[in-house]
Parts: C-alpha cells; sequence; structure tokens
C-alpha cells in the first residue's frame, strides 16, 4: 500500500465513521488536539481542541440527524494535505440540510499510520435549512 493510499483510506474511514456514530474510530483517526476550521460555515475562529472535546461535540449534535452522509472526491494528495470535495447530507424527518464544498485535511504520522491533524472546510453552497443543526441538538441531548 502507498503512502497516498493510505492516507486516502483514513480520510475515507474517517467520515464514514462520524455518518455512522463510530466515536472509537473516528478518535483514533485523529491526533489527541486536532485543528478545526469550520470558519466559512458558522464563522467565529479556527479552533485547536481536544480531540475528545471534537467527540462530545459531534456527539451533542450528530446523533440528532436521523441520518448523515458525507461523499467525498476526488481526494487530491499534496505533501502532508489531502483536499477533497465534499457534500455533506443531513437528514431529519423530511428535511435535508446539505453543505458543498472542499475539504482540506492535514495528515501527520501517528503510531500506527497517518492520523487528521487538521480539518478545514470551505463551503460553497448550502441547501435545506440549517435550523436543522438547532433541531438536531435539541433531539440528541434529549
Amino acid at each position: 500500500m502507498t503512502g497516498c493510499e493510505t492516507r486516502e483510506r483514513v480520510v475515507h474511514r474517517f467520515f464514514r465513521a462520524v455518518d455512522t456514530r463510530d466515536w472509537d474510530q473516528v478518535l483514533a483517526a485523529m491526533t489527541e488536539h486536532p485543528r478545526l476550521d469550520y470558519t466559512s460555515l458558522f464563522g467565529g475562529e479556527p479552533e485547536d481542541l481536544a480531540s475528545s472535546e471534537v467527540i462530545e461535540r459531534w456527539r451533542g449534535l450528530l446523533p440528532g440527524f436521523d441520518a448523515t452522509m458525507h461523499l467525498l472526491g476526488p481526494l487530491v494528495h499534496e505533501g502532508d494535505t489531502v483536499e477533497c470535495n465534499v457534500r455533506g447530507y443531513h437528514h431529519l424527518g423530511n428535511d435535508t440540510w446539505m453543505v458543498a464544498g472542499w475539504y482540506t485535511l492535514l495528515l501527520v504520522d501517528g503510531d500506527e499510520g497517518p492520523v487528521i491533524a487538521g480539518i478545514r472546510l470551505l463551503v460553497s453552497y448550502e441547501t435545506g435549512s440549517r435550523d436543522l443543526v438547532d433541531r438536531a441538538q435539541e433531539r440528541a441531548s434529549g
């Protein structure tokens, strides 16, 4: 297996684990303090968080959706980064919020292979209502 194939697999397995709520796999795919940059979607500033805090945040949101699916591709490797187009579908009841854009992921060598040290989303457009985020958070906490 080449380095690119390994990095590609890490990225695909990470997003599949997010969509299937396999939190152990999500945790294993990240460094202990990944940098998250979702500022093009939610504003604010990029954050350096403990991976456990990332999982807690996502646990407080993603299970509130009936389903999520992140469709990626093609993956382009440039040094330690992997860039890819994304369409992230977030489904709740009869409603779907979709975010389209590009991910840039920083991968570094971990003890057992590459791990994700940074995630940056650059949004191109959205369809549906972002209100689904609030509904999903309420549902996940209840």
